[in-house]
């Protein structure tokens, strides 16, 4: 069971290295929910060793929290080939047909459609022209929305 989470672990951490490695426009993070993820990676974490259980409790413990703090590593933003909201929520550009932008203060909101359906919103860390340019170059087939597509 060791070896299989070693190569879970290794598996993991791959994909979110080269995750992090493609994104071009990243998103603002959710602080509070890193922060309770990693609240719970640490006590996941430490317990085994509080309780002294056996090497297998300890193995998957830590395994647990490595996991909860790889998630907490993962970043959302755009990528040259898809919208990255999460691990199990990448979307490629294919299948999204619009978007809406929102300047904000500090960030961009967009919000992803596919078809009248909301796919995906995001907090980009990046001003509207460079997110605009930016879709222009890899996303050519979806088109700006002035406002939310209505399901009629």
């Amino acid at each position: 069971m060791t070896v299989l989470f070693i190569i879970v672990f290794a598996a993991l951490l791959l994909v979110v290295v080269l995750e992090r490695r493609a994104l071009v426009i990243k998103a603002r993070r959710r602080w509070g929910f890193t922060i309770i993820l990693w609240i719970v990676a640490a006590g996941v974490g430490i317990l085994p060793w509080w309780q002294r259980g056996s090497t297998d409790y300890l193995i998957s413990g830590l395994f647990t929290a490595g996991v909860l703090i790889l998630l907490t590593i993962w970043r959302q933003g755009l990528a040259p080939f898809a919208v990255i909201n999460g691990i199990l929520a990448t979307r490629a550009y294919s299948a999204l047909t619009s978007y809406t932008l929102t300047p904000d203060k500090d960030f961009v909101v967009i919000t992803f459609y596919s078809g009248t359906m909301r796919v995906t919103r995001l907090n980009l860390l990046a001003d509207e022209t460079t997110v605009r340019q930016f879709l222009k170059k890899y996303a050519e087939n979806i088109h700006s929305l002035a406002e939310a597509p209505s399901a009629e």
